[in-house]
């Protein structure tokens, strides 16, 4: 119960961070998506339903407040979070493995992001994207490792649950 109380309190961090600090803060571009990697950390370190819930209604607030089209990062960060839950429940604990497991979560999320820009009329811009969108992947798959050991502190034995 704590670590869910944690995980809200943390959501809603992330959150702001996402929606009205980073966007101010970011150089070229560059910011991580906190809420998806506390998804994905959530997905490794709790269970598959924390992770989904917390990528839902993370990519629903950020495009209610940050997009004009909803939907978008919520498909992309459910994405995300199903990647890694494939990946955590075929490879087990695996810790070390994790930022990996992240950074093509990451990836299948940002390439969503891209391509449903595209489709609703985006220039394709190969500069931009290889200028913001790779750091940026490898800066949220980062994130994942300090993340999941935040949860897991809560709760000290049990990792990787499904």
């Amino acid at each position: 119960m704590k670590r869910r109380i944690l995980l809200i309190l943390a959501a809603l961090a992330a959150f702001f961070l996402d929606a009205f600090v980073l966007p101010a803060l970011s150089q070229n571009g560059i910011r991580p998506l906190f809420t998806m990697s506390l998804a994905l950390a959530a997905t490794a370190e709790m269970k598959v339903q924390d992770g989904m819930l917390t990528a839902f209604f993370g990519g629903l607030f950020t495009d209610l407040f940050c997009n004009p089209y909803i939907g978008f990062s919520a498909a992309a960060y459910l994405t995300a979070v199903a990647i890694m839950y494939g990946f955590v429940k075929k490879n087990g604990q695996r810790r070390a493995l994790l930022i990996l497991f992240a950074l093509v979560a990451a990836l299948a999320a940002e390439t969503m992001i891209f391509l449903f820009s595209l489709a609703i009329g985006a220039q394709f811009d190969a500069y931009r994207l290889l200028r913001a969108a790779l750091p940026s992947l490898v800066l949220e798959a980062l994130l994942v490792y300090p993340l999941a050991a935040m949860l897991r502190s809560r709760e000290k034995g049990r990792s990787f649950r499904k």
